[in-house]
């Protein structure tokens, strides 16, 4: 033991220096009397353990946004599964059914695309055949006519199909051209809209059956939770 004054050797157990008369504290009435933080007052993070616990944070962050942006603009089967769990992409259906077209004529589904619709497009896809030879009598007695499948598909906004119905010809969104069967992929213009998917049997002397699944696809400004997030707390402070 030294004394802390005079740094006198001093043996075990003293009290006080003999040198000086400095009272002795030992080493473990000097850990006692260490201070001890108040209650309720935590004690101070290491400097390193701070940076450690930001660093996971912002981490965390940028694992969440990169997340969100993966399942914003992906086309994956798995994002798409998330945009339309969270109501972010929507698929509604336009025609998923036998649709009768009689000669010389067409038949149309009308659908509307909402406003703040984004990425829209029309999918999906059709077959067409004809109806049974009109003489009845086999394959051997079938005329050109009589082996027509062919029909055509449009996709035309509301103008452009008062256009077309009335015979005259007009841009389209999309037009297969005479075919027995084709995959829809037509992109649309974004926002609100009034269109028609029209199935066109104009040039044919014989009635078709046109088994179609076709669906409308577009992409909300905010997912259908976040909107029903914003307006109950709108409705709750009285908005």
């Amino acid at each position: 033991m030294l004394c802390s004054r005079c740094s006198t050797n001093l043996p075990d157990g003293s009290q006080f220096c003999l040198k000086c008369g400095q009272p002795v504290i030992s080493t473990a009435n000097s850990a006692a009397l260490a201070p001890v933080p108040a209650p309720g007052v935590a004690r101070p993070q290491p400097l390193r353990a701070q940076r450690q616990s930001r660093i996971v944070l912002w981490l965390l962050v940028l694992v969440l946004l990169g997340a969100v942006l993966w399942a914003a603009i992906s086309e994956s089967p798995a994002a798409q599964q998330v945009q339309e769990f969270v109501r972010w992409s929507h698929a509604q259906t336009i025609v998923d059914a036998a649709v009768s077209v009689n000669p010389r004529s067409f038949s149309s589904r009308e659908f509307t695309v909402p406003p703040g619709a984004l990425n829209v497009s029309v999918t999906g896809e059709f077959s067409a055949a004809a109806s049974s030879p009109r003489n009845g009598n086999g394959k051997g007695n079938e005329s050109g006519q009589d082996r027509d499948t062919g029909i055509e598909a449009y996709v035309l906004t509301d103008a452009a199909f008062a256009v077309w119905s009335s015979g005259y010809s007009t841009q389209t969104q999309y037009e297969s051209g005479p075919v027995a069967s084709a995959t829809i992929n037509a992109p649309l213009p974004a926002g609100a809209g009034v269109y028609h998917l029209v199935f066109s049997n104009k040039i044919s002397p014989r009635a078709k059956t046109v088994h179609a699944t076709v669906l409308l696809r577009y992409k909300s400004w905010l997912p259908d939770a976040v909107v029903r997030l914003r307006n109950r707390f709108w409705n709750w402070i009285g908005l």
